[in-house]
């Protein structure tokens, strides 16, 4: 472990959505530390996640592209240099709407690395530290009314 990572030494993997998540691929990076975790994650077009909550907050950071979140009933198209906020504990998903690819950085805190979420991502510690995550945290897939809050914003 150590407080820097060369970009050749983080797994970059694919994730795929299905069922309970959601349906469409990502491609995803993702560094985390006690208190964050940073995930790079490039969504293909039609990615479209189900509702979901985790206790962390979370704030995107669009790279390229474009690409709608969802905060309940609040819906937010955003474009490459747009900032985005999920509050803690909060029922969010994300959709590609768009023809291309959409890459996002993701912030969370307290760090997003329970379970799947924690798949190949890097613990960035000094050496001799002992890492003390506070969490971590899981997303928490629960029902709600999705296609109500997008049709308000996208017809469909």
């Amino acid at each position: 472990m150590a407080l820097h990572v060369k970009s050749s030494d983080v797994t970059e993997i694919k994730r795929v959505q299905s069922g309970e998540a959601g349906t469409g691929s990502m491609v995803v990076r993702k560094g985390y530390g006690n208190e964050c975790s940073l995930m790079i994650a490039t969504r293909a077009p039609g990615y479209h996640t189900k509702p979901h909550r985790h206790e962390s907050e979370q704030i995107n950071y669009v790279l390229d592209g474009e690409i709608w979140f969802f905060v309940e009933d609040k819906g937010f198209h955003c474009k490459k240099g747009d900032f985005q906020r999920i509050p803690a504990n909060t029922v969010h998903w994300a959709w590609n709407r768009s023809d291309g690819e959409a890459t996002v950085a993701e912030a969370h805190a307290p760090a997003l690395i329970g379970g799947r979420a924690g798949e190949y991502a890097v613990g960035l510690f000094d050496e001799g530290e002992a890492p003390q995550v506070r969490g971590p945290g899981v997303n928490q897939f629960v029902p709600f009314d999705q296609q109500k809050a997008e049709a308000k914003y996208t017809g469909k």
